[in-house]
């Protein structure tokens, strides 16, 4: 997955100069950050603004604590209170919020570039604390939250959430854009939300066919992931989709047929389903011996003797020393009444399995 990384430079925090008439505990707070005792400055200021609500100065300088203390959500709060009463601190306060920012998206850079996925979680969810309108924030803090997903499926949540932030803050041309209706998609579907996952999809491609990347991306996801019900059901959007370019693909198909045959302890009908992807599938690749194999067990699973024995005599063909293979073909031709076939196709098997 494509990450917008975006570097900032950290600069130290800008603080505003004194103005007059501030209060007792202002001006004390204000010689506590001077001094770098941050604690001491945020316990005074809040004084400050309880004793005047409307104190800017009370409300940038805790911000300026609060950012030292690595607060940011209050930082980032008390920055826009401050701007919101004196419309002159707007400039400073923009500055400092870009500094808290730009502090722990590198963090989660670094972290990311070591590996460090739960850390870097951590530090591009503080980038997102410290100015929420900032959408590669949140776009970062998704894809860490799915990569945490794979091993902790509370993440699947978080991700939906971050990246639906990211769809409401960006247009379609953002490259973050696409990849999040991937991250918001899988998400969906691992929740079990199947039918809210494919709305997403469908109608991405109804506007434009030539989107089936994007679906093909998630479904192959969902299908590494075995969520054999969603994987199904979005590929098959890919493959209509690219059918309606003229990109059919081997690759699609099969894996369609993998996840609809693995659906038929739940849905007896997906044998039939998974044989028609499989049927397609070698329609463009007739010589792929796995794929001939599924397509021998698909017909075998629904007792389709003849259809099940001419598929193992081709795949036997192309993969003589696969002992299943003629495993499969014995059975075949013993459900056929061709004693003398299964015999042989047995000796074939039992000597590839030196008995």
């Amino acid at each position: 997955m494509r990450h917008a990384w975006k570097w900032f430079s950290v600069v130290a925090l800008f603080v505003a100069a004194a103005a007059v008439a501030k209060s007792v505990e202002t001006t004390s707070g204000i010689i506590y950050i001077q001094n770098k005792q941050y604690e001491e400055a945020r316990t005074i200021l809040l004084k400050a603004i309880a004793k005047d609500p409307k104190d800017d100065d009370g409300h940038f300088y805790l911000a300026i604590a609060y950012s030292e203390l690595d607060s940011v959500a209050l930082a980032y709060s008390h920055f826009m209170k401050a701007k919101e009463l004196e419309p002159k601190k707007a400039r400073d306060a923009a500055n400092n919020i870009a500094h808290n920012y730009a502090k722990h998206y590198q963090l989660g850079q670094s972290a990311f570039k070591q590996t460090d996925v739960t850390k870097a979680a951590n530090e591009f969810l503080l980038a997102t604390q410290a100015d929420p309108t900032q959408s590669s924030g949140h776009y970062n803090l998704a894809v860490m939250y799915s990569r945490l997903a794979m091993s902790d499926s509370t993440y699947h949540a978080k991700t939906l959430e971050e990246a639906d932030k990211v769809l409401a803050m960006t247009e379609p041309s953002d490259p973050n854009y696409t990849n999040s209706v991937q991250l918001a998609t899988t998400a969906l579907a691992q929740l079990g939300r199947i039918d809210e996952a494919v709305a997403r999809v469908q109608t991405l491609v109804e506007k434009d066919p030539s989107k089936y990347a994007t679906v093909e991306g998630i479904g192959n996801q969902l299908f590494d992931a075995k969520n054999w019900k969603a994987a199904a059901t979005i590929l098959q959007l890919a493959a209509d989709a690219r059918a309606k370019v003229g990109a059919d693909d081997f690759d699609v198909y099969n894996k369609i047929g993998v996840a609809r045959f693995n659906l038929r302890k739940e849905d007896p009908a997906m044998v039939d389903a998974a044989i028609e992807a499989y049927t397609k599938a070698l329609d463009l690749k007739p010589d792929d011996a796995a794929t001939v194999f599924n397509l021998m067990v698909a017909h075998f699973a629904k007792e389709n003797w003849g259809e099940a024995a001419m598929n193992g005599e081709k795949y036997v063909g192309m993969s003589p020393n696969d002992a299943s293979g003629w495993q499969y073909l014995a059975q075949c031709y013993n459900k056929m009444g061709e004693s003398e076939k299964a015999m042989e196709a047995l000796q074939r098997y039992n000597t590839l399995k030196g008995q």
